[in-house]
């Protein structure tokens, strides 16, 4: 990721990142214009859920995007079959996405 310079507006790039929680991190970056020179902390937010994560991380709580539709969601999930399938780079998470009953209450 890069991110462009507060007083030059080149991109800069970042040299070192420290994650503070699972959606916030702080990222210490360097701009590429030599003659600027700026180096400056930037932190980032991840504030909003745009698609479903395949691997959800049940302690991350991020609201979804209003373009979602939690009622066809929901139906989808309680409505699909399943297939075996071992993922190659992620944990898996056995917990329900959706509290019982759904989001939309008891079914």
């Amino acid at each position: 990721m890069r991110i462009s310079c507060p007083h030059c507006k080149q991109l800069g790039t970042i040299r070192s990142t420290e994650r503070l929680s699972p959606t916030v991190s702080q990222h210490y970056v360097i701009c590429s214009n030599k003659e600027c020179g700026h180096t400056w902390r930037a932190t980032t937010v991840a504030d909003m859920t745009l698609s479903l994560s395949s691997t959800p991380d049940p302690t991350v709580a991020l609201p979804l995007s209003t373009h979602m539709r939690r009622a066809v969601l929901a139906h989808l999930i309680r409505c699909a079959a399943e297939a075996e399938y071992t993922p190659q780079s992620t944990h898996p998470t056995t917990l329900d996405l959706f509290p019982p009953g759904g989001p939309d209450g008891p079914s």
